[in-house]
């Protein structure tokens, strides 16, 4: 169930680049989030004060972390498609999953299955058939922007996988948005302030704001309870997928063999991580009779 809810998740984020960026043409950047964020911590925000969840031992400290990795994450990524394609995004993005299991493995000691591993393996090199150019080209600014904010997301999913179990879900997501929040306030000073207003805008700013940030990271970190970093970052690699199709069905932009190639190594990648992790846990118990 919980990896059902992530590859939701996934295959609705995947919408989100091409609006981003079309949000971007008339609103500057660190506006932009503001808005987002802060629709996002009120609806938290309310839900807490509802639910009257108590604050467990370390929730500031670890809603910091999270909140800290995800602001650098959407401040590069969002600053970042000013100067990329929303695939490219994608792709870069989802360079997490290449992330994760290092993290994991090195900054807590957590054991990575064979199968996950070779998940990894076929997910990367799907990753770079489907948008290989941005392998070749020269770098553009906002690869490099995006490529950063591909780290942040690898800190965040780990995070997530070790702090969710430790606090109350309500607290916890509003703690990590309210950080993005104020974060996002830094990004001001870095353009001139525009805002595009309309109801285009609105729009996007309440779907993103209220369903995919206060309601993908309480989805997020729920799930992440229940299943593992690495596990998660391998069903997160299916983001271009659906951001390619998007973005070519609405957005314009063209998908070639490769691009096709490239997102059936995502999913063959995903399957094998997920099947893999099923039979070995299958095993597991067999061989302890």
């Amino acid at each position: 169930m919980a990896d059902l809810a992530l590859l939701l998740l996934t295959v609705l984020w995947g919408t989100t680049f091409l609006l981003v960026k079309n949000a971007l043409a008339g609103t500057s950047a660190g506006l932009f989030l503001l808005l987002r964020f802060g629709l996002a911590a009120a609806a938290v925000g309310a839900a807490w004060a509802w639910r009257r969840d108590r604050v467990t031992p370390g929730l500031w400290r670890d809603g910091l972390k999270l909140g800290l990795a995800m602001a650098a994450g959407f401040a590069l990524q969002t600053l970042g498609l000013r100067h990329t394609t929303p695939s490219r995004s994608a792709f870069l993005t989802s360079l997490a999953v290449l992330f994760v299991p290092f993290l994991a493995r090195f900054l807590y000691g957590r054991r990575v299955r064979p199968s996950a591993w070779v998940g990894v393996v076929l997910a990367v090199a799907g990753l770079g058939f489907l948008y290989r150019e941005a392998l070749t080209e020269a770098a553009r600014l906002g690869d490099l922007l995006t490529l950063g904010c591909a780290v942040a997301y690898a800190y965040q999913i780990v995070w997530t996988g070790e702090f969710s179990p430790r606090h109350r879900l309500v607290p916890l997501t509003f703690t990590q948005i309210a950080v993005t929040f104020a974060a996002s306030a830094l990004l001001l000073p870095l353009e001139p302030p525009r805002f595009a207003g309309g109801a285009g805008l609105w729009a996007t700013a309440l779907f993103l704001g209220l369903a995919m940030t206060a309601g993908a990271f309480f989805v997020m970190n729920w799930a992440q309870r229940h299943t593992s970093a690495v596990r998660a970052a391998l069903i997160y690699s299916l983001e271009p997928v659906t951001a390619s199709l998007f973005s070519w069905a609405f957005g314009g932009e063209v998908l070639g063999a490769s691009h096709l190639f490239g997102g059936g190594l995502i999913v063959l990648g995903v399957v094998v991580g997920e099947v893999g992790n099923a039979l070995q846990a299958r095993w597991r118990p067999l061989s302890a009779d």
